[in-house]
């Protein structure tokens, strides 16, 4: 089969592009061209990206370009894709409707595997939350990533398509979202020191993170078996979920400490912080997802490899060994 990957140099796509070459198909891989791949390190991802076709294009730039006011119908980037001929396209990097019908408009009954976010729910009501959940996003992401799988599993009949909402993607090669729910490199520079963490309130908030190999994977099953998957929506996450001072507790003992937490409630705690990171903590703890991969390994066959322990190990462990940098 013949594959286009949108945006395959990211989280997703370096692991995906490996495993499609891997399988038989025919890769081309459209990107910025700004950077490497992920995980060239792995075992025969260098080899495997040797056989990839590749495009240097601006998304951006070219949806726009030649645009006729419906959307950008006339915009080159569309004609672009559909100029690869696959057989099936993988959308890693779609984040607004115009996109999405842009392309749609320059394909022609391809099966279309896009990326969207379990913040897509909004807010749990019961756990773990299944696809079949009525969602209720918030915010401008939420919001427009449940707009994007109405637009192409509802609203739009041209393009077969299915849906793969990633929770906390992480792994080699990025810093994750951290046992304080944000991206603050000190969180993990004190559980490496002494195994110190401040939290806010309880520690309780939920995070569920998922190893980018098993996002890919997931992309890799739908691509493999269109009959089943075309029209449905997936949730990509590991298969439990993280209290914020588990996952504290969880690196501390890593890298040899006993866990020594300190709780503050949230206005306090939001000061002793910063209004950044308090920002983006209250992103993710407002949702404390729980999702359910029932529906992959029903449908799909397809069960996550990798534990939500592994998982923040691996990325909290990259990221000690590489000073922190992403």
């Amino acid at each position: 089969m013949r594959i286009t990957v949108i945006g395959g140099t990211g989280h997703i796509g370096s692991f995906l592009v490996p495993s499609l070459v891997r399988s038989g198909h025919r890769v081309t891989v459209i990107s910025r061209g700004l950077r490497s791949p992920y995980a060239l390190d792995h075992p025969g991802h260098v080899e495997a990206w040797e056989q990839v076709e590749r495009v240097t294009c601006d998304r951006e730039t070219t949806e726009a370009d030649g645009a006729d006011g419906a959307n950008g119908a006339n915009g080159s980037f569309g004609t672009l894709v559909a100029d690869t001929q696959p057989d099936a396209v993988v959308d890693l990097t779609c984040f607004t409707l115009d996109q999405a019908r842009h392309l749609a408009s320059h394909l022609d009954g391809q099966h279309l595997v896009h990326t969207g976010s379990v913040w897509a729910y909004g807010r749990s009501t019961t756990v773990p939350t299944t696809e079949a959940t009525p969602k209720r996003p918030f915010g401008e992401y939420g919001i427009a990533k449940a707009a994007l799988e109405d637009y192409w599993l509802r609203e739009q009949d041209r393009v077969p398509a299915t849906v793969i909402h990633p929770g906390h993607i992480s792994g080699p090669g990025w810093p994750a979202i951290n046992p304080a729910g944000n991206l603050d490199a000190d969180v993990l520079r004190h559980l490496r020191a002494d195994g110190t963490c401040l939290l806010p309130d309880d520690g309780m908030g939920l995070l569920q993170h998922v190893h980018a190999a098993d996002v890919a994977a997931l992309h890799h099953h739908a691509l493999e078996q269109p009959e089943v998957a075309r029209g449905e929506a997936f949730n990509a996450v590991a298969t439990s979920s993280l209290t914020l001072r588990g996952y504290a507790e969880l690196l501390a003992e890593h890298f040899g400490h006993q866990a020594r937490l300190e709780f503050l409630p949230w206005q306090e705690w939001e000061q002793a912080v910063g209004p950044e990171n308090a920002v983006l903590t209250h992103d993710h703890v407002s949702r404390s997802p729980h999702h359910s991969m029932a529906k992959a390994r029903n449908l799909l066959g397809f069960v996550p490899r990798h534990s939500i322990e592994a998982t923040v190990i691996e990325a909290a462990q990259w990221q000690a060994d590489h000073g922190d940098q992403g």
